[in-house]
């Protein structure tokens, strides 16, 4: 039977490892405009993609959304400053979180991109019908 301390350096090792490679994962994820989707990115693999005609809504948050109805897609910690929440059309998540790194020309630049693509999203500085005073 081994001792107890080889098994404690062992979890410790194990869980310093695991949060090393979460933490290197985590951070290196980037956000790329494609032709007809925004894409998630983590190197050179695509590993998340949202098609322009799923995205209804592009905002800064009010008020942090619910995790378990979000989809996150974070790329560091302390990023609270740059989020940007994608209001979905469908799926099970209706808000598709991510941080950019510069977020209001994220988002004018998304916008132009999916105007290209033919998808006009409703954002918040844009008047709609019922905010209109006749």
């Amino acid at each position: 039977m081994a001792a107890p301390l080889s098994w404690i350096l062992a979890a410790v090792g194990g869980a310093t490892v695991g949060l090393g490679l979460w933490y290197a994962l985590r951070t290196r994820l980037r956000y790329v405009i494609g032709k007809t989707s925004l894409r998630v990115v983590l190197g050179k693999t695509t590993v998340r993609r949202v098609p322009y005609d799923e995205i209804r809504r592009i905002r800064k948050p009010r008020h942090t959304p619910s995790w378990r109805l979000t989809e996150n897609w974070r790329n560091g910690f302390f990023d609270h400053h740059r989020v940007l929440i994608l209001e979905r059309n469908r799926g099970w998540f209706p808000w598709f979180v991510i941080t950019p790194a510069r977020r209001y020309e994220f988002r004018s630049q998304l916008r132009d991109a999916m105007a290209r693509h033919g998808v006009v999203t409703q954002d918040d500085d844009t008047p709609q019908d019922d905010d209109r005073v006749d």
